[in-house]
């Protein structure tokens, strides 16, 4: 792996075996292999078709050399050392088209100088720029002939996630996506994303008309890196998930999202009338720009943790309610930050922020603090940790600061306070939110694309009564019994 551009070198043969299978190459195909890195596609590619025509090329000056090296006899292949995302010669390509077969293993999630940034803003204007392998596949699509093949193994985040809006858009208007491939990632040696899957995508560059009759099949659990090589070679029969899925059906989806998983609940996305977002704000809080200066915990916290000191009760102000600062000799005020081992009710870690006028001030002008949404501090509302578990944990708070680790969920009628509670713990609203966005993150902008069921007073009523119960008596077993039935009947009914 090449640390500074993020290169994840490729060296698993079923991995590469099975994305040169997709390509259907032919004696006559002109090749791009738009990050080099050290030569592994080069070498199935060549592997497959001696003499095939092949251009490679790299950032990095050492892949460069290591490919000169080794490709130094071989008069079909072009090596250049370039940017593939600003290369003028890949601008004039892009017009009309250039090669037949495009593939890769593009990099993702490095660092990228601010210069650069800009310059990709300004010549891929409206897409997300952050991850480069968003950028190469959009890029190397444009640089397919009319009916050329493309195979990219990359993270599957660009399947779901909001940023990604408008690459979804592109490439399923102009392409037909043949088939996608999702598997976790330490099937990729080196590579193990907490976040995210990684899959590989192969789509065929195509216009819209044939796209909107094309079925997509996805493909997941599949148990080893070998069974790609099995779905290649049709050697054996692969144990997998597989489904096909209209490339129109996607189109039509909110954001263009890839909704894989259960159809039903799926429909129930698409075709809600209400989302969490028309009766309740969702916001992310304050980052203070230095947790370990500016968080605390209570002295009677029962853990112990690394960097953080603890506060006696002399210099925190409970009853503080307002973004000014609190009177001195106080200097600290709770807040809510990280996860809660139960729903409804916090049991987490009692965490406190200074709220000195010298860390207000911080707050508001440090380039890296954000003192955002404050007019939500201290409000009503749930808390639901911004870190994915196997269940959302959704829990009250009132007359608190949150930090960015949660998002704040207040009601835009306080009616419904318990309502959201509920409907946030319950099962169909984790089946939502995994579907939305599999991550390992519950944002704000996922949270609030939820689907919701608006009720009458009586069923109002009712779910209030078995949130209470849950809070004041702790018993949540039968209650939240309920609520599950209730929420699982009113949504998929909707």
């Amino acid at each position: 792996m090449n640390d500074i551009y993020r290169s994840f070198y490729t060296k698993n043969h079923n991995i590469t075996s099975y994305m040169v299978s997709m390509l259907k190459l032919s004696e006559n195909d002109h090749v791009l292999e738009p990050c080099g890195g050290d030569g592994v596609f080069v070498d199935a590619l060549l592997e497959k078709i001696p003499e095939l025509k092949i251009d490679t090329c790299d950032l990095d000056i050492s892949a460069i050399n290591i490919l000169k090296n080794k490709y130094h006899n071989k008069k079909n292949v072009l090596i250049r050392e370039t940017d593939t995302l600003i290369d003028e010669t890949f601008d004039i390509y892009a017009i009309t088209g250039y090669y037949d077969k495009i593939i890769g293993n593009p990099p993702y999630g490095g660092w990228q100088e601010y210069e650069r940034r800009i310059n990709f803003k300004e010549k891929y204007k409206g897409f997300y720029v952050k991850e480069t392998y968003s950028l190469f596949l959009l890029r190397c699509v444009s640089l397919l002939k009319e009916k050329g093949i493309l195979s990219f193994i990359i993270p599957d985040t660009f399947l779901y996630l909001h940023n990604h809006k408008k690459l979804r858009e592109y490439i399923l208007k102009n392409t037909i996506i043949k088939e996608i491939v999702i598997f976790p990632s330490k099937f990729f040696p080196g590579v193990s994303f907490g976040y995210s899957n990684l899959c590989i995508i192969t789509l065929q560059r195509e216009k819209i008309e044939a796209n909107i009759s094309n079925e997509i099949s996805v493909i997941k659990g599949l148990k080893s890196d070998k069974d790609l090589f099995y779905l290649s070679s049709k050697r054996k029969k692969v144990k997998c998930e597989e489904k096909k899925i209209k490339q129109i059906d996607i189109l039509n989806n909110p954001e263009y999202a890839f909704l894989i998983g259960d159809e039903q609940i799926g429909k129930s996305i698409k075709n809600t009338k209400n989302r969490l977002i028309d009766i309740a704000d969702c916001v992310t809080g304050i980052y203070c720009g230095d947790n370990k200066k500016f968080l605390a915990l209570e002295s009677t916290n029962k853990r112990d943790i690394s960097g953080y000191k603890k506060i006696e009760y002399t210099e925190i102000d409970f009853n503080h309610n307002s973004i000014l600062p609190v009177t001195e000799p106080k200097k600290y005020i709770q807040i809510i930050k990280g996860s809660s081992s139960t729903p409804y009710f916090r049991t987490a870690d009692k965490w406190l922020i200074n709220w000195s006028e010298f860390a207000l001030n911080y707050y508001n002008t440090d380039k890296k603090a954000r003192f955002q949404n404050f007019k939500y501090y201290f409000k009503k509302g749930i808390a639901v940790p911004m870190v994915k578990s196997s269940k959302i944990k959704a829990t009250l708070m009132d007359g608190f600061v949150f930090d960015q680790s949660i998002v704040g969920i207040f009601p835009k009628d306080e009616k419904y306070i318990l309502y959201i509670l509920a409907f946030l713990n319950s099962e169909i609203a984790n089946q939502y939110i995994h579907m939305i966005n599999p991550t390992a993150n519950n944002s704000a902008n996922y949270l609030k694309k939820l689907p919701i069921y608006i009720p009458n007073e009586e069923e109002l009523n009712n779910v209030n009564k078995w949130v209470s119960h849950i809070i004041i008596k702790k018993d949540y077993n039968f209650f939240q019994k309920e609520i599950n039935f209730f929420f699982n009947d009113k949504m998929k009914s909707e």
